[in-house]
């Protein structure tokens, strides 16, 4: 493959050259490759000597690098990220034959709206998220919402020319970091923007700018659908329109395609037609999700009637307000930070009014310290809120407790008590919750370890309630 055409826009004076591939890890790079330095400045001359060694045709990087001038040809770029993603998207053979996409963005809600929009595209389609990766298939774990570029490139390029689609989530990351650069997408899904990740972001105001830089990857004349309702929604529409869409605002109050529901169901109301929505999951935030999952796929010409159809039958989303005991109805929910507490605590309630409702939750360590005291402040939507040990990571769990404690006013303290072992905590949950009330384990989801203080330990909220209703537990 030329130079010229893996990094074309990317580099003022492409080369004439010839290669054999793009690498951004000096470990892996092969003999005829570009390497892309990205990553601390202070550590590219080291990474860039040992991809030299290791048979580099040329290096891309963002500023020039002392000693390096006549050595190998250097490139110059104004994002090394950005020029890596479309040079491996490219590589991949990405630019003859890519599925179609249909992205997923915003703070809550990902998971779910893939899912349905994954179900609605119908059989062979694939799925990259939190939850995992499906090639139409199998299932495997991915480690990362947004994977890296290389990773997600060699996923898309080895499926079947018969996949009717991808449905994948994008994360604040994966756009601060152009991991999508070099992909288009026929729709995209804005969820909402509420409060996550500002350990990475530091504002709110970076965080915004960059979920809404995933417009730029929505073809001209794509499929916007926007949660109507979300206090951003201008912005939201605003960049829409910027990237040329198609809009959908969809919402229960708001929106030109609105969510109802009555006795007997959910309906969805469009352009002066009204489909009965099938929607599996509870909660009334699961009915946006699921609306806007098919809405989605019609994007790729699968008609509304026929993704609703499927949807009918959508399994179970792992860790998604799933339930998995009863007596009392216990939830495994990945709910992880204040406005996802508040949106399914809330949800609850309507929907289960009059019953007692528990919530066990807890704050990840080395993240976001400002979430902490608002999602003690959250959690006591319930009547009764148990403090526990999430991924505590490097810091003592302890620690993590007296900061959520100390953003809760006095008054709620009561309500709200403290059980670091998180075994201990859902079965306080469950007695405390009664045969007839509720009860809500948030935090981990389909996850199935733990990292406390440094250390790797399997953990599975869902295995442990199941264990609960059958009487298996240790």
């Amino acid at each position: 493959m030329r130079f010229a055409d893996l990094f074309a826009g990317h580099v003022a004076e492409p080369l004439a050259l010839e290669v054999s591939g793009v690498c951004r890890d000096s470990r892996l790079l092969r003999p005829g490759e570009v390497y892309v330095a990205m990553g601390p400045a202070h550590e590219q001359p080291g990474h860039i000597a040992e991809a030299i060694a290791r048979g580099a045709v040329a290096v891309v990087v963002e500023g020039g690098i002392p000693g390096l001038a006549g050595v190998i040809p250097l490139l110059i770029t104004p994002n090394a990220r950005a020029a890596y993603s479309c040079a491996s998207a490219m590589a991949h053979g990405l630019d003859r034959r890519c599925p179609a996409l249909l992205a997923m963005v915003g703070t809550a809600g990902k998971s779910t709206t893939t899912h349905c929009a994954w179900w609605a595209l119908g059989s062979g389609a694939a799925r990259i998220g939190t939850i995992g990766w499906h090639d139409g298939n199998t299932e495997r774990a991915n480690p990362q919402t947004t994977p890296p570029p290389e990773q997600m490139h060699a996923f898309l390029a080895g499926l079947p020319a018969t996949c009717p689609g991808v449905a994948m989530e994008v994360s604040s990351h994966a756009c601060d970091q152009s991991r999508c650069e070099g992909l288009s997408f026929a729709a995209l899904v804005f969820t909402g923007i509420g409060h996550d990740h500002l350990d990475y972001h530091h504002t709110m105001e970076a965080y915004v700018a960059a979920k809404l830089s995933a417009f730029r990857w929505l073809k001209p004349g794509g499929l916007a659908i926007l949660n109507a309702e979300d206090a951003r929604y201008d912005l939201l529409a605003a960049a829409a329109h910027a990237a040329k869409a198609q809009v959908i605002s969809l919402g229960f109050t708001k929106g030109n395609a609105r969510l109802s529901s009555s006795g007997t169901g959910w309906s969805l109301t469009l352009d002066g037609n009204i489909w009965a929505l099938p929607v599996r999951l509870p909660g009334d935030f699961n009915a946006w999700n699921t609306a806007a999952g098919a809405l989605a796929a019609t994007a790729l010409g699968i008609s509304l009637d026929l993704a609703l159809t499927r949807l009918a039958n959508l399994p179970p989303v792992p860790g998604r307000l799933e339930l998995l005991a009863q007596k009392p109805d216990t939830f495994v929910d990945y709910a992880h930070t204040p406005d996802e507490l508040i949106i399914m605590l809330s949800a609850l309630r309507r929907q289960c009014s009059g019953r007692k409702l528990v919530c066990v939750f807890g704050c990840g360590g080395d993240r976001d310290r400002s979430k902490r005291g608002p999602m003690g402040r959250a959690a006591l939507l319930a009547d009764v809120a148990i403090l526990t040990t999430d991924n505590s990571r490097s810091e003592d769990p302890r620690a993590i407790a007296d900061e959520v404690l100390a953003g809760v006013p006095l008054d709620d303290r009561p309500r709200l008590i403290t059980e670091l072992d998180r075994a201990a905590a859902i079965r306080l949950a469950r007695t405390c919750a009664g045969p007839d009330g509720i009860a809500v384990i948030s935090g981990k989801g389909h996850e199935t370890d733990q990292i406390i203080q440094g250390r790797t330990l399997p953990w599975d909220d869902r295995a442990f309630v199941r264990s609960l209703a059958s009487g298996s537990a240790p």
